[in-house]
This record gives C-alpha cells, structure tokens and sequence, in this order.
C-alpha cells in the first residue's frame, strides 16, 4: 500500500514539472484596482440607505465579524472574496461582465432591491457621498455607483497562499499537505480547478427539499435540469477554511468534506485521507491586501 501511495506522490510529483497541471490550476493575482474609488465603494457596501429593505451589502455577505465575505448564518449566500474571478452565475441571465453582475445584485428585490431614483437622491443629498462621486468620477449615475462597488469587490481579493506560492515554484508543500494536493486531483479536480479552484462549472446534485414558499419554489424550477437535478454552480475553494458555513449550512470543515465525498463522488474518505486534505486545503488560504505594498 506505501508503496503505491509513493508511486502516486512520484508521478503526481512529475505533472507541474511536464506541464501536467497547467490547465488545472493557476496562481491568483491581484487585479488592479483604484484605491480611491474601491474605498467609495466601501462606504457604499456598508450603507442601509440605499435598500428599499434596509439592508447593505455587508448584511448579507460578512465583513463585519471577520473576513470571511459569506453568509454567517444558513451558508445559503457565499463568498465574494475573489469575486473577479467568478466565470459562471447561477439564474437565467448571461451577464456581459463583473459590473453587470454587480447590478443584478444591486437592483434584485432579493439582495440590495435598490432604485435608480433612490440612489441618486442619496448621493445628491449627502454631501460626502457627492464631493466624492464628483472629485472621482466627474459625475454621479448608476453605472459609477457600480464601478465604485467593482472596484471594491477587486480590492477583496486574497492572494499570496502557499499553495499560489508552490505554483509559482517559490515554496514547496510538505508531505501532508502534497499527499493531500495529490488526493485532491484525483477526487476533486474536474469540478474545481482553475484560478479560483472552483467557480467556473456547474454540477448536478439531487434536489434539496424544504421550499418553504412559491417564491423559491419558482427559483429552485429554474435550477432544474431536464433529468430533475438541481444545477449548483461550483463553489471556490479558496480560503475555503475561513468561510464556513458550508453546504446545508454545515460549520465543521472536515465533516462537509466527507459528505461531498460520499454523496457526490460515491467515496468514503478515509481519516487519515482526511487529514491529508484538510492540510491541502489550507494552503489556500490568501491574504487580502491592506494596503499596494502588501500586494508584493
């Protein structure tokens, strides 16, 4: 058995050497973003004002008990740390870039459920909110209002984890954490891969029960697929660890872990394998940047 598992190590060992890997994974990179605009849209992502529910943005996706950017409560609303780097949405909308994205979500009833009047009235009536749409952009509208909160969103990004650092070739994994690197191109590899490990694809899972009104009766039909499957965009999994909750609102890392292996991939995770991804998995974890010179 040791001897197999040393074959495996050996030949996955070998793939970012030939190139193996190119297509799988990919070190994250700060995008570039205006400092001046992204702390408008800080202020903008804090407020209540501008929601018909009284809400913010930060309601919703948490920066305020720590750094997570996810729901802190059913797991229901993930992460927007490296939300630049989301290829697919869930919805029947084919939005044409991150800003249009933004503006679903600043408009939807469900999220912000904010008013084009409305934001405007604000930004005229408070004079730090328009001394800085002025002194910014030259001019206060909607599409600004989403730039700024873009631009914010990009300054959300964590970089630099040592498992972006071992693709670069500036550090290396120990053996827990490379045995758990190699389990995890086995087992988890199709569905989340690229930069963001994740985000890109959609997979299929049986449907969830429980709705609980007409309205996300009407959301889960959207999500079906002709076979009955509900469509569930892959998750990233970047700093995965400091993002709980996790599916069906699970708090325990290692437990939802297993279960995902178990009903989707049909595998039973031994302990020790276990342990050996749960050290891969924290490898992913970035920092985000508090300041130009951190981004080094």
């Amino acid at each position: 058995m040791r001897s197999k598992q040393a074959l495996s190590c050996f030949i996955f060992s070998l793939a970012p050497v030939l190139g193996l890997c190119g297509n799988l994974f990919s070190p994250l990179a700060m995008p570039s973003f205006d400092e001046r605009k992204a702390k408008l849209g800080e202020m903008i992502f804090k407020d209540t004002k501008f929601s018909a529910q009284s809400r913010s943005c930060e309601s919703c996706h948490n920066f305020y008990l720590n750094d997570s950017g996810a729901s802190v409560q059913d797991g229901q609303v993930p992460t927007i740390l490296n939300s630049y780097f989301i290829d697919r949405y869930l919805g029947e909308e084919n939005f044409a870039g991150f800003n249009a994205r933004i503006g679903a979500s600043v408009f939807d009833e469900r999220e912000l459920g904010a008013r084009e009047d409305e934001i405007l009235r604000i930004i005229n009536e408070n004079l730090a909110y328009k001394e800085a749409f002025y002194k910014i952009y030259g001019k206060a509208n909607v599409e600004n209002f989403i730039d700024a909160l873009a631009e914010f969103l990009k300054s959300k990004t964590a970089i630099n984890s040592k498992f972006d650092r071992f693709l670069r070739g500036e550090s290396a994994l120990n053996e827990r954490e490379y045995s758990g690197y190699v389990i995890f191109v086995r087992l988890c590899s199709v569905c989340h891969n690229g930069v963001n490990l994740g985000t890109n694809s959609f997979a299929k899972l049986r449907p969830s029960g429980g709705q609980n009104s007409a309205e996300k009766m009407q959301e889960q039909k959207r999500r079906l697929t002709p076979d009955g499957y509900e469509l569930h965009r892959v998750p990233s999994l970047r700093n995965i660890t400091k993002t709980a909750p996790y599916i069906n609102g699970e708090q325990d890392l290692r437990t939802a872990m297993k279960r995902v292996a178990k009903e989707l991939l049909k595998y039973d995770l031994s302990e020790a394998e276990a342990d050996d991804l749960m050290s891969f998995l924290a490898t992913l974890e970035g920092q985000i940047p508090r300041s130009k010179a951190d981004e080094r």
